[in-house]
């Protein structure tokens, strides 16, 4: 014992050293090293808190799971390629991206090392996860992150780009082909659907796993967003040999995947374009085993197709408008305006309320109604980004009508939801209630929220719960396109709908059942105390078509079309003073 009553260092380290299983579990437990012991299999026996950090997952939901499911491979150790039936490799490191529920993806370099029984057999691995990034999340070492897809580890467009402007001119060079195929994965938005976007994300970098071991090493898989994938075949491009390549990516896929301990089969439709016989630069190559793709598709699941030179110039024009879409979006103050149309009261005359209506500033065609881009955004997978933007947008209008004193800060407003807003998973993993009480307002009883009726019959259960939290943060909800698609009606009565919008073309037939089949729906909406409103009147025929029904709600252009906020405040005092 010391002169101060302390033991000294020595006599601690000899105390340690006498119960080594002490200290090896307290360096297991407090070690800021990520550390997971799995068994052959590769699940997860023990993991310690530093790999739950990076990981981003709770320690009882790491135990039992896959190691894999974790994280992804930014490249597979040679040790790992071998082909030969020699002993499993015991030691390796290889760069991970381990992806964290938030959508944040964290470079890892991951060692895994095996421990031995006693009769020098592997019975568990040891994998250590030492992070890439700095404290300040910037990665450590010169390593091109930005040429990497984060989700799957593969090259993303930027780095296809370079290599494939590189292959075009190598092959310009020595006079010889190459191939490009375009991978488009076939119903894979179901997976979404069923299992959620974060195993469907898991599922789409197995998938990408299997693609890359089906091809050699000197050819290039891509990324390109989604589910679809670019392979760059530079050393053997003539049909032949690309054909080969295909089948062998269709064969790889057929083993069937585990999401949600569900089996799950899934195929591809592949496209392929020769250079130089289909295209002579990067943009048409692509452009060209697109448009070989859709021809693929429309075979049915898991076909492949060459060009077809028919398709290639209507879709060279589509993708220019995805193009231009995709910039809007992503630049919404610059590209798209919001109009406002009243909800008018026929037995009155007075205006009920007001809808937002989206307008894009298409650059050669001008101003566009929603109804010609919606459906691209949707396909794009940029809904709920242009909705976050609209809502905004109407907020900061109505503070503004609020401050003015202007009229139109006195009447609710309607504001239509792509159909994917109702998910729970959405791209900045804030769901929809969420989103809403950040916006800081007191009251959210002058919003009300239309859901196409299509989002409710494809996943009537998740909209179920996101819709009685909207009503809880008491915002009014709307059902749009009711009669357009099947709905289970039982449902239908147990959701927190206060109106439902019917298109006039159910009144607008000249036979008498169409007038019956609206009149029905209208009669069933107010048994339960649904309010219905019919829209697109914008013509007298259509407005005399609907002077039988029983209803007051309706909305359309012979009664206003959508204007500018400034022009409807106009009409709308204009409107009252004469009624005055």
């Amino acid at each position: 014992m010391s002169h101060n009553g302390k033991r000294p260092p020595s006599d601690r380290v000899s105390s340690l050293a006498r119960h080594p299983a002490r200290l090896i579990q307290s360096a297991f437990e407090q070690g800021q090293t990520g550390m997971v012991i799995t068994d052959t299999a590769g699940s997860i026996v023990l993991a310690n808190d530093a790999f739950c950090r990076i990981a981003g997952c709770e320690p009882a939901e790491a135990i039992g799971r896959p190691v894999e499911y974790f994280f992804v491979s930014l490249r597979v150790p040679s040790i790992l390629e071998a082909d030969d039936a020699g002993p499993s490799p015991t030691s390796w490191q290889q760069e991970v991206l381990c992806r964290h529920d938030d959508g944040e993806s964290v470079p890892v370099l991951m060692t895994v090392d095996a421990l031995f029984n006693g009769e020098q057999r592997p019975h568990h691995y040891l994998r250590t996860f030492a992070n890439l990034a700095a404290p300040n999340g910037e990665q450590l070492g010169d390593r091109h992150w930005v040429h990497v897809d984060p989700m799957t580890g593969l090259p993303n467009w930027l780095l296809l780009r370079d290599r494939l402007n590189h292959a075009l001119a190598q092959a310009e060079r020595t006079d010889h082909g190459l191939a490009l195929l375009f991978i488009d994965i076939d119903r894979f938005k179901t997976v979404n659907d069923a299992a959620g976007h974060l195993e469907g994300d898991r599922v789409l970098g197995e998938l990408a796993q299997r693609l890359q071991r089906a091809l050699r090493s000197k050819d290039t898989l891509a990324r390109l967003g989604g589910d679809q994938f670019i392979v760059l075949l530079e050393k053997d491009g003539t049909a032949e040999a690309a054909q080969i390549v295909t089948e062998r990516l269709q064969e790889a896929l057929e083993p069937p995947f585990m999401a949600e301990n569900r089996y799950l089969l899934l195929t591809a439709s592949i496209g392929i374009a020769l250079f130089p016989f289909d295209a002579q630069d990067e943009e048409s190559l692509i452009t060209a085993a697109r448009s070989a793709m859709y021809t693929a598709r429309r075979k049915g699941p898991g076909h492949l197709a060459f060009v077809d030179h028919r398709l290639t110039v209507q879709l060279k024009e589509k993708h220019r408008l995805e193009s231009q879409l995709s910039e809007a979006v992503h630049l919404p103050d610059r590209h798209f305006v919001i109009h406002y149309q009243p909800e008018m009261d026929r037995d009155t005359g007075c205006c009920t309320g007001l809808e937002a209506v989206l307008r894009w500033r298409q650059p050669k065609r001008g101003l566009q109604p929603a109804s010609t881009f919606l459906d691209m955004v949707a396909r794009l997978g940029l809904g709920v980004r242009l909705d976050r933007w609209v809502i905004q947008q109407v907020i900061a209008s109505r503070q503004e009508w609020l401050t003015s004193g202007s009229p139109l800060g006195e009447l609710p407003v309607s504001i239509q939801l792509c159909e994917i807003h109702l998910a729970h998973d959405t791209f900045d993993r804030r769901p929809l209630d969420h989103f809403l009480r950040q916006q800081g307002l007191a009251s959210l009883e002058w919003m009300t929220l239309e859901v196409p009726g299509q989002g409710l019959s494809n996943n009537l259960d998740a909209a179920a719960h996101m819709l009685k939290r909207l009503e809880r943060l008491g915002a009014r909800l709307a059902v749009d396109g009711l009669g357009a698609n099947p709905i289970d009606l039982a449902w239908l009565s147990r959701l927190p709908f206060g109106k439902a919008k019917l298109s006039a073309s159910l009144a607008s037939s000249i036979q008498q059942e169409g007038r019956n089949l609206a009149q029905a729906l209208c009669c069933l909406l107010e048994a339960l105390h649904i309010q219905p409103v019919i829209t697109g009147i914008d013509d007298p025929a259509t407005a005399a078509s609907i002077d039988r029904l029983s209803i007051s709600l309706v909305q359309g252009d012979h009664y206003c079309p959508a204007l500018p906020a400034a022009e409807l405040e106009q009409w709308l005092s204009a409107r009252r003073a004469a009624r005055t």
